[in-house]
């Protein structure tokens, strides 16, 4: 151990010795006006850490000769190496003056500037050496980053696809390029920088990740599919997924869509309120009423008073048969939007096939009826099945007067029913109006030639 010490001690004190013995060689060549030699010195000096002699030598070597520019670059450099910026711009600004058309300079002021956050004054003097040399893609490359970070996108896209014209062999500029050109919503351009780039740098994944980004804002989903499945899910926030998958699903690619808005959900929970409508819409349109209902919970959850989540659910549940559930949630859904025709008919189809809820049904569809006053040409559909729905209630109920009244409202709203014209004819036989009933089998029987109970029933009457 003590002799670890004492040789570490010996190796510095040599160090310095060198260091002291190198300046005073110096000093003496300053004397002589021996410039070049010191200069040289004091970058030997400045090569091995020993810059406080370095500056020594400098200081004194600048005082006597002020018309060389190496000195002053040379002092530049060791303060830049302490860290003291002020003093090493004022060095490479006097050097500048000595020749302001040497572009190594501008560079070494730019990135002073830069370590002192002076990102204006940095991005001008790059300026400054490609207003020198137009082909220096140093300055190119160095500006657009520069712009890049400071998110001027529109001139770092400028002077970075400039660079990419001289050397493509630069991956970060074309992330940069790419990602510029993106921030400016310039999709094309950013997906066609990004698959430059991917051509010289295949396995790129931030190029591929702006590329499918891009390809989705271009409406072009199938090649964005494909790119984003190249590429690890890892790299894509939730907000890219929701992008990628809102481009699916427009696209109707609705099975691939889902997977990329299930991960959008999952990455960043903010977005479900924006996206489990869709995917249960999605599930809903497919028959998929299982999965639809747990988006659609999603949604409700998220937003209690979403009034499409809750009619949607309400008729997956009906789809399933889950009748009493689904006149629950399309009661909600019926709070929330009281004139809404369809709403209430989904209520009152549910109501229709739950045991002792008659009464429930039969208020639902006489609001169908009132709501739909002043819109009938609209609503003939929904007018037809309410009145179908009375119509059938007498029958059952061998109330035929009033059966009949409804069927003739029925049909007035949908002419062309066969089964409204049969259960007409037969109520019509009921109350032995023999000839309203042979009309209406007649009728029925030109809508539905083979129906075998007009063909019964007209037999009977005619024989």
């Amino acid at each position: 151990m003590k002799a670890t010490i004492f040789f570490i001690l010996l190796v510095l004190l040599t160090g310095l010795n060198f260091a002291q013995d190198q300046y005073e060689i110096a000093s003496d060549a300053i004397k002589k006006n021996d410039f070049n030699t010191a200069l040289q010195i004091s970058q030997r000096l400045l090569s091995h850490d020993s810059t406080d002699q370095a500056i020594k030598i400098l200081v004194e070597l600048t005082s006597h000769d002020s018309t060389d520019k190496g000195g002053y670059i040379s002092l530049g450099d060791a303060y830049s190496k302490m860290s003291v910026l002020e003093l090493a711009l004022e060095d490479y600004r006097h050097a500048e003056r000595i020749d302001s058309l040497d572009i190594q300079i501008k560079f070494k002021i730019a990135e002073a500037l830069y370590k002192q956050k002076s990102y204006t004054d940095a991005a001008n003097k790059y300026l400054q050496v490609i207003a020198i040399d137009s082909n220096n893609i140093q300055a190119y490359d160095k500006l657009g980053e520069l712009l890049y970070y400071a998110a001027e996108y529109p001139n770092a896209a400028f002077y970075l696809t400039k660079y990419l014209k001289y050397d493509q062999k630069n991956s970060k500029v074309y992330y940069f390029a790419a990602n510029s050109l993106f921030k400016m919503q310039n999709y094309d351009g950013a997906s066609n920088v990004a698959e430059e780039g991917l051509q010289n740098f295949p396995q790129n994944n931030d190029l591929k990740r702006l590329d499918a980004l891009s390809l989705s804002n271009l409406k072009r989903a199938d090649a964005a599919a494909k790119i984003a499945g190249s590429t690890p899910d890892s790299l894509f926030t939730g907000r890219d997924d929701y992008i990628i998958g809102i481009s699916l699903l427009n696209a109707d690619k609705d099975s691939i869509a889902i997977i990329f808005l299930k991960r959008a959900m999952d990455k960043d929970t903010s977005l479900i309120n924006n996206i489990a409508d869709l995917v249960a819409t999605s599930y809903f349109r497919t028959g998929s009423y299982d999965s639809a209902i747990v988006y659609y919970n999603n949604k409700i959850k998220a937003d209690p008073a979403n009034f499409s989540a809750n009619i949607n659910k309400g008729i997956c549940l009906f789809q399933l048969k889950n009748y009493n559930e689904a006149s629950t949630t399309l009661a909600e859904a019926v709070q929330l939007k009281p004139d809404y025709i369809p709403a209430v008919l989904w209520l009152a189809r549910a109501y229709r096939n739950i045991k002792d809820s008659s009464d429930e049904a039969a208020a639902a569809f006489r609001k169908v009826i009132t709501l739909s006053k002043g819109t009938e040409d609209s609503h003939k559909d929904e007018l037809s099945e309410a009145y179908g729905y009375f119509a059938i209630t007498d029958l059952l109920k061998k109330r035929y007067a009033p059966a009949i009244e409804s069927l003739k409202s029925a049909l007035t709203y949908k002419p062309d029913d066969s089964m409204y014209h049969l259960w007409l004819a037969q109520a019509y036989v009921f109350t032995n109006k023999n000839e309203d009933a042979i009309r209406e089998y007649k009728k029925v029987l030109s809508l539905d030639p083979k129906n075998a109970d007009a063909k019964k029933g007209l037999k009977l009457l005619t024989n």
